[in-house]
């Protein structure tokens, strides 16, 4: 005759012991803040110099991440991170399982008409990238040596 104390179960594993696996479980996730500073009108700010120099940078980098979130919107199979120092460490974020978001600064001011409207149409690239539902990665716990 068996003892029924000795036998085991058919299922992986108990209640208990589910409980001990979820608590293991951890989730990593990422939030990563960029200013983007904003495309300039050269001619209505009249930098010079250093100043001209970064304006050029920044602009440059803005039309880099517009080619990259232009290149997801419309589902190519390549799409250039690497074109800019900014869209590359901008990758995890924008590409993959990454939730996005885009605010944009406009001006009410007629004067600033053309970089208003060159604001919104960077939004409106923005808000046409689609993707799937974001997935959960859990990654265990390391277990504390004693």
């Amino acid at each position: 005759m068996r003892d029924n104390k000795s036998t085991s179960s058919s299922r992986a594993s108990s209640p208990v012991q589910l409980e001990a696996t979820e608590k293991m479980k951890q989730v990593k996730t990422r939030l990563q803040l960029v200013d983007l500073a904003g495309s300039e009108c050269v001619g209505m700010s009249g930098v010079t110099g250093a100043a001209l120099r970064e304006t050029s940078f920044i602009n440059r980098s803005l039309s880099a991440l517009a080619d990259v979130l232009g290149a997801i919107a419309e589902q190519r199979a390549h799409v250039p991170y690497r074109n800019s120092k900014l869209t590359h460490l901008l990758q995890d974020s924008v590409g993959g399982d990454a939730k996005l978001l885009v605010m944009l600064c406009i001006s009410p001011g007629q004067k600033y008409l053309t970089e208003s409207m060159q604001s919104l149409g960077f939004g409106t690239r923005a808000r046409q990238v689609q993707r799937g539902q974001v997935k959960k990665k859990n990654f265990p716990v390391p277990s504390k040596g004693k």
